[in-house]
């Protein structure tokens, strides 16, 4: 035995790994599948490290080890205390339970005493003890649970599997002493949640057998011991104290539900879930008509449907319908967005859709308030200030202990003097103070923590996990300006917190909301809404320090581990319009059509769950009779495809499999009005040929079979059964319907017969016939003629379908027996053309015989067109086409069915990835358009069969014709840019080019001349384009992109040609060739001072004052080799700086666009 093992007097051992539920699972392995759970979603990987630790801050401490100063010599360290099982049960227990904040409902120690061990039964339970109003026992299996090894125990909820409902959270201790001395004993200790599904836990492995029985440890005496457990009942005031969220609902513990994630919406989620619970915000979207709206392609309906199912389901609601219709695609949905450029661009466009609308202004009057930028001169009277509205504050973290301190900070003045001075127009250069002031704040008040900022010395952006608190109450007045309305109080009470888990390069979001004034917290986390406390809310997402237990959270060098998890957006309600803000929403308050709309679609979806759940009972039945066979013009028998041809002709039945054959057919004979014996039921298969014809009637004796005996009898290979409905022709003397006997017996055989008509060229069903299995083909034939119609001159050719790419011709003088005729053969019949007939017919372009019909008809195939960009506007369209028309008659059938030009429709092929379309005049086939669409030789169905089309404003000859030019315009500042496609003939100007930009946007001079249009290389200035470079260009590249500018007033007024130059600028992070932004040309004048030429190049940037405080301005040489960065004190480094060929000016700042998830900007479709 190891040292390790040896128990001492009330120093237990290190235990075994332990288990529960009389299964071999170490608690251990609860804690990693209590992590699994936690990463199940890809943007959660980031957050293990503080899971791992909350996880392991619940979970049971599996030894008890005593803490030791390093520094102490052995002599100073104080002896561990010896503790009795029997007198300080107490001491114990706080010794080997981990602390809890939850309150204590009653500690309670029991012994049991154990006279013959030797003697207990293989599973052996204990006397009942009553803890905290619960009953407990205690599990032994004193030869092992599982194993021989160790003796097992485990401690269980006495009552928990005969009360479903009942349920407990204790700390435990379990001890095996001995008898004679309390003091030496060996124990385990674990805290649990005991429910029905988990009623007992405790340790598979708890002692030693061997160590028990071995003398040396002292505890086994005479075949006695003693086993004691002290249990810590603990109230679970939230309801989810150690839940393991198997089978968990939210709606049933919370009254709420959560969001379902697409892949990576959380962030979406959460604040989606913070705008639901603001409840004026709320009533505001029901406001917005949608009644005519499509929730894929209307934000407002969307968002409607979200909320609804929000208030009124029972599981977590879809986003799907609202991301798609902001235009996103399932790669956009999965991408995570910065929260606050999302909130502002779906604000936005909230705003457009509530304008002339009952919720009109609604947006503005919640969440948008008013701040002053002010430049204020110290020694003169004068002042320069500009308000506008804000949405959201952006508050600092880095450098603030709180909340408080952040909007101290960001209304802190800065002092213009010395080299920074203001230029105050009267009075020149003056000391000024520069800050912003608070002259309003909203009803709702979104505030943004600054988390993520570029650290220069990385080089990118990080997260900023310092501790920053927040109250759950704020008073803001003192951040108001003197002018602003303080007729009521500007207290502030906290309602939501959105919460970032993780690192800046993935991790969850979440939130926690209070939705009722004086309600509980909740968080919600995706599709799990869980009750929260005020700690949970606020503590623990301050950031800063690992919380728990001393020593524990820290690094290998002793300091502590900051935290990963913590508050970026805060939600403050103005206390005086709490009640208005959070009124309730009712059923008045939403729109009659959405729930009309949306209770029928829930009763669709219970009415889909009960047929899948009910699935398994039943089976489908498709029967035709001589109708479905005079309907088909096609091949085979009939299309018994519901989707491909619902005009089929076709009974659908859905049956129980447990009904009995004859049931179903009275069931039949109801349905159409015939009594059941007047017909009977051919069961129709598969063939080894892939055509599906008759094989036999179903006989009377099987009528007390089930139909799913029935299908397993005669059609085991098929899921459901194909019958065919033989109405009898023949009738007795009774009036009792006549049948031929069974095929096995019957001297007659039943055919099908087809009639080709090559005038018409088309060929359908004519009828049925029984002929005598003996007689030649021949003997049929004016029966034949009768049924076509044909007079008794006409000369008709029979043929047999044996399948689609198998028209054979049938010998007439030989039996139907030696032509190899069974029941459900297809015969084709055709009258005989003369030779001028045959010709008339092919002239036209049709087939003369029934082999040549149906190979042509083999290529016939329904095309499915939809447009390229679906708009509602333009229809979707089915049409039957063959395989060998070329490009230009598919698309002049298309344009005619669409009414457009043909010359203006392009044709795309959906399975080409690149989606180019197919050029006209290129030789194309449809078959090769639709390749990907065929298999082997048969027609595709035509689900499968489809092409996308495209209708032009310009004819497809004169878009080839033309060069499309990408244009980036940028007025009336380099930032302020967007971008639109002209198409140019080859041979235009540039003179042209601005003369269609400025027609396409207002922001462009009228003035051509005052247009500059350019292109970069690299980021970098390349050319300006004058009209002779421009028609160089154009001429020779298949596409063009440029950038379009006015030219600045600047250049206009300086003479250029004697004194100034220009110079080109870029802009750049850290190093030259890591370019951004736009690239420009810039005047440099004669003698100008530096501050005058770094205020010309913000203006022409764009960039604010914050911004461009940042921005460090460089020479830079073409080679990049040399750059000198430009100081305040070279006061005309610009002017008296000789310039080399090639040299620029380099702007080095943040390249703003580079997003958190670095797509770019985020888009929503208006």
């Amino acid at each position: 035995m190891s040292q390790e093992q040896q128990p001492q007097s009330g120093l237990p051992p290190p235990p075994p790994p332990p288990a529960f539920q009389e299964k071999e699972f170490a608690i251990q392995q609860q804690q990693q599948e209590q992590q699994q759970q936690q990463q199940q979603l890809p943007e959660q990987q980031q957050q293990l490290s503080e899971q791992q630790q909350e996880i392991t801050d619940q979970s049971p401490p599996l030894e008890s080890l005593s803490a030791v100063d390093p520094d102490k010599t052995m002599a100073e360290v104080e002896p561990e205390p010896v503790y009795s099982v029997i007198d300080d049960f107490e001491l114990i227990a706080n010794k080997e339970l981990h602390p809890i904040d939850n309150e204590i409902i009653e500690t309670k120690c029991e012994h049991w005493e154990i006279k013959e061990w030797s003697k207990l039964e293989t599973r052996t339970i204990g006397p009942i003890m009553k803890v905290g109003d619960h009953d407990w026992n205690i599990l032994l299996f004193p030869k092992g649970n599982n194993q021989t090894e160790y003796a097992s125990l485990y401690l269980d909820l006495t009552n928990a599997k005969s009360n479903t409902d009942e349920y407990a959270c204790a700390q435990f201790v379990v001890c095996v002493s001995k008898i004679s001395d309390p003091t030496k004993y060996i124990l385990h200790s674990a805290q649990h949640r005991f429910t029905a599904e988990e009623s007992d836990w405790g340790f598979t492995r708890f002692v030693s057998i061997n160590d028990l029985y071995n003398e040396a440890s002292g505890i086994l005496e005479n075949d006695a011991v003693r086993v004691t457990s002290i249990i810590r009942v603990i109230k679970d005031s939230t309801g989810i104290l150690w839940h393991n969220f198997i089978n968990y609902d939210s709606k049933k513990i919370t009254g709420y539900v959560g969001l379902q994630n697409q892949g990576a919406t959380c962030y979406m989620n959460s604040l989606f879930q913070s705008l639901f619970f603001t409840n004026s915000f709320r009533k505001a979207v029901y406001q917005i008509p949608t009644e005519h709206d499509e929730p894929t392609k209307s934000i407002s309906l969307a968002l409607q449907r979200v909320f609804y199912n929000l208030q009124f389901s029972n599981l977590a609601a879809g986003t799907t319908e609202l991301t798609k219709s902001f235009g996103w695609d399932s790669l956009e949905a999965f991408r995570q967005h910065d929260v606050q450029e999302f909130n502002r661009v779906l604000q936005d466009n909230l705003e457009i859709k509530m304008k002339n609308t009952p919720a009109d202004g609604a947006i503005k009057n919640l969440f948008v308030g008013r701040m002053k930028s002010y430049i204020k001169c110290i020694n003169v009277k004068y002042e320069s200030s500009r308000s506008e509205d804000y949405y959201d504050i952006q508050l600092n973290v880095k450098g603030c202990k709180n909340l408080e301190d952040s909007f101290k900070d960001y209304i802190i003045e800065e002092t213009l003097e010395g080299d920074n001075k203001y230029m105050a127009e009267g009075y020149g250069l003056q000391d000024a103070k520069k800050g912003v002031i608070f002259e309003s704040f909203p009803p709702v008040l979104h505030l943004q923590l600054k988390r993520f900022e570029y650290d220069m010395m990385r080089d990118m952006m990080v997260k900023i996990n310092d501790r920053h608190e927040f109250p759950t109450d704020i008073d803001l007045e003192p951040y108001l300006s003197e002018n602003a309305d303080k007729s009521q109080g500007h207290k502030y009470v906290l309602h939501g917190v959105l919460v970032h888990s993780g690192d800046l390069s993935g991790g969850h979001y979440f939130a926690f909301v209070k939705p009722e004034k004086d309600g509980n917290w909740f968080k919600f986390d995706d599709d799990r809404v869980i009750p929260s406390t005020l700690k949970e809310v606020l503590e623990e997402n301050y950031g800063g320090e690992q919380l728990g237990i001393p020593g524990v959270n820290m690094r290998p060098n002793g300091r502590p581990m900051n935290r990963f998890t913590n508050a970026y957006m805060l939600v403050y309600i103005r206390e005086c319009m709490l009640d208005q803000v959070l009124a309730p929403v009712t059923e008045q308050d939403i729109p009659r059509h959405l729930s009309e709309r949306l209770e029928e679609e829930a009763r669709i979806r219970e009415q889909r769950r009960k047929d899948k759940e009910e699935q398994h009972l039943y089976m489908k039945a498709y029967i035709a009779d001589d109708n479905t066979f005079r309907a088909n013009t096609g091949f085979d028998f009939a299309n018994f495809d519901e989707k491909d041809a619902p005009d089929n002709h076709i009974i659908v039945s859905k049956i129980l499999k447990n009904q009995t054959f004859g049931d179903f057919k009275e069931d039949i004979a109801a349905g159409l009005g015939l009594a059941s014996s007047e017909f009977r039921l051919w069961l129709m298969v598969n063939r080894q040929n892939r055509t599906v014809r008759i094989d036999i009637p179903i006989p009377p004796e099987d009528h007390d079979s089930t139909v799913d005996e029935i299908r397993l009898r005669y059609a085991t290979n098929q899921l459901n059964l194909r019958l065919y409905l033989e109405k009898a022709s023949n009738f007795d003397e009774f009036g009792v319907a006549l049948f031929p006997p069974q095929p096995q017996q019957s001297p007659v055989i039943l055919l099908f017969i087809k009639l080709f008509s090559p005038e018409h060229q088309q060929i359908s069903g004519l009828n049925r016939l029984y002929v005598q299995k003996d007689a030649k083909v021949k003997s049929i034939i004016d029966t034949l003629k009768q049924m076509a119609g044909l007079t008794q001159e006409d000369d008709i050719i029979i043929y047999e379908e044996i399948k689609s790419t198998m028209i054979d011709l049938v010998d007439i003088e030989s039996t139907f027996s030696q032509a190899e005729l069974q029941d459900g053969d297809i015969l084709c019949i055709q009258r005989q053309l003369t030779p001028q007939e045959d010709a008339i017919v092919t002239e036209n372009g049709g087939k003369s015989t029934v082999p040549t019909f149906m190979e042509y008809k083999l290529g016939i195939v329904s095309v499915h067109f939809t447009p390229l960009y679906p708009d509602g506007e333009q229809p979707d369209l089915r049409l039957s086409l063959h395989k060998e028309m070329m490009y230009e008659e598919v698309a002049a059938i298309v344009a005619k069915e669409l009414d457009v030009d043909s010359d203006k429709l392009r044709i795309i092929n959906p399975y080409n990835t690149s989606k180019l379309p197919h050029k006209r005049f290129s030789g194309l086939r449809l078959g090769k358009i639709l390749q990907n669409a065929y298999s082997g030789g048969n027609p595709v169905p035509a689900n499968k069969a489809t092409l996308l089309y495209e209708t032009l404003d310009v004819s497809l000859e004169e878009m080839e014709s033309k060069c499309p030019v990408a244009v980036t315009i940028c007025a009336p500042t380099l930032r302020d840019t967007r971008n639109v496609e002209i198409l140019l003939p080859k041979d235009s100007g540039i003179n042209d080019l601005k003369a269609a930009l400025v027609a396409k946007d207002d922001k462009l001079l009228q003035d051509l001349d005052r247009i500059r249009i350019y292109d970069e290389m690299d980021g970098k200035f390349d050319k300006e384009y004058n009209d002779k470079l421009w028609r160089a260009d154009i001429a020779t590249r298949p596409t063009m992109k440029v950038y379009a500018e006015n030219i600045p007033d600047e250049e206009l007024e300086t003479n250029v040609d004697k004194t100034d130059t220009f110079i080109n600028v870029f802009h750049f992070q850290r190093t030259p060739n890591r370019t951004h932004s736009v690239p420009f040309k810039f005047l440099l004048k004669e003698n100008e001072t530096l501050a005058e030429t770094k205020k010309r190049l913000q203006s022409r940037t764009g960039l604010d004052d914050n911004e461009w405080s940042k921005v460090k301005i460089n020479i830079v040489a073409d080679d990049e080799e040399n750059t000198i960065q430009v100081n305040d004190q070279d006061e005309q480094l610009f002017s008296t700086h000789t310039y080399n060929a090639g040299d620029m000016i380099g702007l080095d700042h943040i390249d703003k666009s580079s997003k958190i998830d670095k797509t770019g900007a985020i888009f929503i479709r208006g």
